[in-house]
């Protein structure tokens, strides 16, 4: 090949050197020379440097890719152009020399490479399913890679639970969602080839990101990419000259929502009515009530908003970013270092009462080094170092426990402190002491966390042999380790029972004093990885052949084993794969992937399975006929895939076919029993995936869309064998009974317009839909085929069927009789006799609509440039999910004493009150949010039923970024090459019907650390 470029550079030196040369003889001024290479220090032979401002002054570069332009004059713009790639201008305010310069593939070429399955191919020929994301679209401020994918990846449901700092806030997510309720539902995640985790991984250090989601494109990680596989890439080393980035941000967040609950007077007042309707006397007399109401005696009569107490109005957070990449011909190399700080939005008692901040503190470090040296011309050594280290401080508690303790402690029941110094509480547990003692006197906890990997890989290309074949090694060792360091202590705790004739106050002790005391914990994590593979790519005239052998054996082992016998011993995983491609004419495009993967969890001889996945392709716009007549219709791929992959992970278990023995004893003597029966034939959850899609640009490549229809049919799911009755006297084994089908579509269309050459705009959405069924659950004890899971989505919500309130006592004696462990009265909630046996319980409870995880999921953007300004905004949003309002904290005082009422009960109109008590027949509102208030638990009325069932879908407002690039004129002096400001929105608003809290959190009712809304302003710079 280089002897071709030598040829055709010295025909172009015979045509370009008399116009060249003329242009070098006259003036003075200063003169640059060095070498032009590509992104992997090949050298560019015959590429052009010529002036911006005379074209006619310029050179072209020898077979090194040396170029020499001297007698330029001072701050010259000098371009740098080569076919195929992006011009290159600098400015050269002096004489400079040894210059390393590359220049980058074209974008529009880029484009054409898409990362599949151990590789990377042509976009063109490639025939399975498969999305690549913008990695600009990742570079937000944000924690967690894994908050950023809803709604900006086609083919992924996501949810986020909490927006705890650091880890506690990480969505889950599913690749088309979930198709199983075995083990291993999630997407297998793999950085630079191994095994990671999204989280672990600074966004501005991603190079591609792509999901494969077929079983045509996972097929070569055998048994692991059963669910999909998410495949990162990090930036690597670019020949030329030092670069170095840099990135920091500070953000402002508050919480978008939280509960709201009455204060200790209208909880008084609620609380007689609920004693009322339950034939008991008053609670709290009236002038109890008016003592809350003026808090006169704040240690008897408190009045306290605990999350005023704990919660402050926003907090700060901050990130750092470095990163420094260049090289030559030998060898390349990028390094980068980021820190992230996120604290929380608790409020510490600022009197001096502990040496540490009691607030949540969490800090990310990340360390990343990849370096690539050319060995030989043909021999490529990669060297890949990665740190990431996490320490999160806070109290020595359950964080969920201040949530909940903030729904479940009334305003009214105990102060924060008495006026004489002591704290209140309850008792000794965690549900028993307030807010403020667990977050300022319970201790500390610090938990330390560090990731370290290394990664050697090889790359011979084999051209020798046969050109276009290429040997990879790869060999990987990651080792995790934790440390968790507690200070744990408790104050004394008083209740007060009232004052003595004095006047003072009445305490008891509820909790003795427990000096600090330290505690540590540790454990660590190993992983060895190791893969090999031959490749195959070639072109023969019209036909374009691939292949690929690969070979991969992982070992993890595990220091803690938590008491389990098996976790000393190491998970291992291996599988052999192949791969074959054919093109013809890159219109006609077949591919074939096998699987051979192994499992410890079959016996001997029974260990292994094949999994095959064809696929195929058809590019009609590569037709004749098609660019004549459909002019507006640049691109069209048709795609089909079938496979089989498989799944051998057991819930909870490992080696089930292998029985448990274990001694015990009674008063006959020693005995033993089978714990556990083996399960010596269980084989493959094997899953059938089909997979049909299209893509297409339109309108001179201007529009772009694709879109994939799936379905996927999983046989053979492991479950415990239900119907295996006491009376064998074993361990109930296990069994491939169960089985489910899952159905959906996945797309998205962007849309670029440039409108001139200061002006542009961008367009974009997705849609995920994912349904799923299961077709068989093995159940015993089941009456009625509504309770069985069989027939029905999987996690789908069930409960009793309500038909409103009761009106009168006359509906209760018409209605059939409910026996669900509470007397009924009128404006309790009635529900139906689904069974038609007379009597409402527990066996008419039927699946009522969708689950918590949403079936849908969206997402659509837009951005718009002019010159150097550019404003984007985001969206994204569910549909399709449901949740039941419920538990201590919404059903008003189903504790009695303990339980926070929310605001929304003290609105009359919103609950059921009998006019004997409310004096007013319109009270006994039909259509209430809530039924009669009772004080303690109503087993009528405070179950999961239609009457509490709530739709969990929004549209949420997800990020607006405003950025302006300096001008490079500003920037020059500073020696600068490029400098970003950036105003940035997150999580700006919502619309839904939950209103109470945000609704990607409702399913646990407003306990749990509420979603953030933030505020960043963010600097890049460039040298």
């Amino acid at each position: 090949m280089k002897h071709y470029l030598s040829t055709i550079w010295i025909v172009g030196a015979l045509f370009l050197a008399p116009l060249f040369s003329q242009a070098q003889t006259s003036g003075n001024g200063i003169q640059i020379d060095g070498i032009l290479m590509d992104e992997q220090g090949e050298p560019l032979i015959g590429a052009t440097v010529l002036l911006k401002d005379n074209p006619a002054k310029g050179v072209i570069t020898d077979v090194d890719g040396r170029f020499s332009l001297g007698n330029i004059p001072v701050n010259s713009i000098v371009i740098f152009r080569y076919t195929g790639y992006d011009d290159l201008e600098r400015t050269f305010p002096k004489s400079e020399s040894k210059l390393r310069i590359s220049l980058q593939v074209k974008t529009t070429l880029m484009n054409d490479v898409v990362v599949t399955g151990r590789g990377t191919a042509r976009k063109v020929s490639v025939t399975g399913s498969i999305t690549t994301v913008d990695v600009q679209d990742l570079q937000v401020p944000n924690v967690s890679l894994t908050n950023m994918l809803a709604g900006r990846v086609a083919g992924i449901i996501a949810v986020q639970r909490s927006g705890e700092p650091g880890r506690g806030s990480n969505s889950e997510f599913w690749v088309n969602g979930i198709s199983t309720f075995g083990a291993n539902a999630s997407a297998l995640v793999l950085i630079d080839g191994v095994e990671g985790n999204l989280n672990d991984i600074d966004p501005a250090d991603i190079e591609s990101f792509s999901v494969l989601k077929d079983a045509s494109a996972t097929a070569v990680y055998g048994v692991r990419g059963a669910n999909g596989v998410v495949v990162v890439t990090t930036k690597r080393g670019k020949a030329g000259e030092l670069k170095i980035n840099f990135k920091a941000n500070v953000s402002m967040s508050e919480s978008t929502r939280t509960q709201k609950y009455v204060d200790a007077a209208d909880y008084a007042r609620l609380a007689n009515e609920a004693s009322f309707n339950r034939g008991l006397t008053p609670i709290y007399t009236p002038t109890q009530i008016r003592l809350f109401e003026v808090g006169l005696d704040p240690d008897l009569y408190p009045n306290v908003n605990w999350g005023d107490e704990i919660l402050a109005d926003r907090t700060y957070n901050t990130q750092q970013f470095l990163s420094v990449y260049g090289g030559g011909e030998n060898a390349r190399y990028y390094f980068s270092v980021g820190h992230t700080n996120q604290t929380g939005i608790f409020k510490q008692d600022k009197s001096g009462i502990n040496k540490y901040d009691s607030n949540l503190d969490w800090h990310r470090y990340n360390f990343r080094t990849n370096v690539d040296a050319n060995l030989t011309k043909t021999t490529l050594l990669g060297l890949n170092l990665e740190t990431t280290m996490t320490t999160d401080y806070g109290p020595n508690i359950n964080r969920n426990d201040l949530w909940n303790q903030q729904a479940m402690l009334p305003p009214g029941l105990v102060p924060v402190k008495f006026s004489t110094g002591e704290l209140s509480g309850i008792g000794i547990y965690a549900d028993q002491m307030t807010p403020y003692v667990l977050l300022n006197h319970s201790g500390y906890k610090k938990v330390k966390d560090v990731k370290s990997k290394i990664t050697v890989s090889l790359n011979q290309k084999l051209d020798m042999l046969t050109e276009g074949l290429a040997f990879t090694a790869l060999y990987s060792m990651t080792h995790y380790n934790i440390v968790e360091e507690t200070r744990v202590k408790r104050p004394e705790l008083y209740r007060s029972n009232g004052r003595n004739n004095d006047g003072t106050l009445r305490l008891a002790r509820t909790a003795e004093l427990v000096q600090p005391y330290p505690g540590k914990e540790s454990a660590s994590w190993r992983s060895d990885y190791m893969e090999a593979s031959l490749q195959y790519n070639r072109a023969f005239g019209d036909h374009r052949i691939g292949g690929l052998l690969h070979i991969y054996r992982q070992e993890d082992t595990n220091s803690d084993n938590n008491g389990q016998y098996d976790a000393i011993i190491p998970v291992r995983y291996q599988t052999i794969s192949g791969r074959v491609t054919y093109g013809f004419k890159d219109t006609y495009l077949a591919e074939f992937n096998i699987g051979y993967s192994g499992s410890e969890n079959f016996k001997p001889s029974h260990q292994y399975g094949w999994f095959p996945a064809p696929s195929i392709g058809w590019v009609p716009t590569n037709y004749d006929f098609v660019k004549e007549n459909i002019p507006f219709l640049s691109f069209l791929k048709l795609r089909a895939s079938y496979g089989i992959v498989g799944n051998s992970k057991v819930l909870y278990s490992r080696f089930p076919y292998l029985s448990i023995i274990q001694g015990g004893g009674s008063i006959w003597g020693e005995s033993w029993t089978e714990s556990r029966a083996s399960s010596d034939n269980i084989t493959w959850e094997k899953t059938k995936k089909t997979n049909l899609g299209i893509d297409a640009r339109l309108l001179n490549e201007s529009i772009e869309l694709t879109a994939d229809f799936f379905r996927s049919e999983v046989d053979g799911i492991l479950q415990y064998r239900e119907y295996i009755p006491n009376e064998v006297g074993s361990g109930i084994p296990m069994g491939n009974v169960g089985s489910m089908k899952s159905w959906g579509m996945s797309g998205n269309i962007a849309w670029n317009q440039v409108i001139n050459k200061d002006m542009s705009f961008t367009l974009r959405s997705n849609l995920t839909f994912s349904r799923n069924e299961v077709t068989h659950y093995e159940q015993a004890g089941k009456n009625y085929p509504y309770q069985t899971y069989t027939g029905y989505p999987w996690g789908v919500i069930r409960g009793l069927m309500s038909l409103g309130l009761f009106k009168n006592e006359a509906d209760i004696q018409s209605s059939p009789k409910q026996e669900l462990g509470s007397e009924v009265r009128p404006g309790d909630i009635k529900y139906q006799d689904i069974n038609g046996d007379g009597v409402v319980n527990s066996e008419d409870e039927v699946p009522l609509s969708y689950a918590n995880v949403p079936q849908i999921q969206y997402g659509f953007a837009a951005a718009y440039t002019w010159k150097n300004l550019t404003v984007s905004v985001f969206f994204n949003g569910v549909s399709r999910v449901n949740f039941f309002y419920g538990g201590t904290g919404y059903y008003p005082f189903s504790a009695g004493d303990r339980g926070n009422v929310l605001t929304i009960v003290n609105n009359q109109q919103n609950r059921w009150t009998p006019a004997e008590y409310s004096g007013n027949p319109a009270t006994e509102n039909p259509d209430a949010r809530f039924p009669r208030l009772t004080y303690g638990n109503n087993g009528n009325n405070n179950r999961p039923s239609t009457f509490w069932l709530a739709d969990g879908k929004y549209l949420r407002l997800k990020n607006v970024e405003v950025n302006y690039s300096l001008p490079s004129k500003w920037l020059r002096p500073l020696h600068v090459s490029a400098a970003t400001i950036s105003l940035i929105g997150d999580n700006l608003a919502v619309w839904d019907k939950v209103k109470l809290w945000d609704p990607e959190t409702a399913s646990g009712n407003g306990t749990a650390y509420p979603l953030q809304r933030a505020y960043t302003i963010q600097l890049n710079l460039t040298f």
